[in-house]
């Protein structure tokens, strides 16, 4: 009996363990940034941002080989071509992405305005059905969420205003973090 709890303990790590992808190099705009999230949350995969403060922490041998490792473990559980899969739903989800930003900019909900920065931050809440949430981004320090929309997204288009306004994600690399 004593295995059987043992081997249920190391599988159930093993599929509950949380891969984290690191992305090195320049960042990508919050755009694509939106939609690695979304799909890294699909398939169950953390990405994060490796910046420079990383690579001086952890230095970049240390770095290139838990990337290495990490690839390895999600290669074993999604494939062999798993990146390329991924990064080509990552483009299909950022093109629906960019017509609903383009929907929820051009509608008559969204109040016009002079905004320094305004960003559409978009999260998926179930199969047709999108949360965007407006933020103005006035510097690096300081990002302010101003709206929060729901976006059924269907051949019959319907935005609502949401109550409250909360951030789904944080991109440390484009300067939006919750706070």
């Amino acid at each position: 009996m004593r295995p059987f709890y043992i081997i249920f303990v190391l599988f159930a790590h093993f599929i509950g363990y949380s891969q984290t992808y690191y992305l090195t190099g320049r960042p990508f705009p919050l755009e694509r940034n939106n939609a690695i999230k979304e799909v890294a949350k699909q398939w169950g995969i953390d990405v994060k941002y490796a910046g420079n403060d990383v690579v001086e922490a952890v230095g970049l041998d240390s770095l290139n080989k838990l990337i290495d490792d990490q690839y390895a473990l999600i290669q074993a559980k999604k494939g062999s071509e798993w990146l390329g899969d991924f990064f080509k739903q990552v483009d299909e989800v950022q093109v629906i992405h960019e017509e609903i930003r383009h929907y929820v900019l051009y509608s008559q909900f969204l109040p016009q305005g002079d905004y320094p920065e305004r960003k559409l931050i978009i999260a998926r809440s179930n199969k047709r059905t999108y949360r965007v949430v407006v933020v103005e981004v006035e510097s690096t320090e300081r990002v302010t969420c101003k709206s929060e929309y729901l976006v059924r997204w269907t051949k019959r288009k319907k935005l609502t205003t949401r109550e409250g306004c909360s951030l789904p994600f944080e991109f440390p690399e484009n300067g939006i973090i919750l706070k």
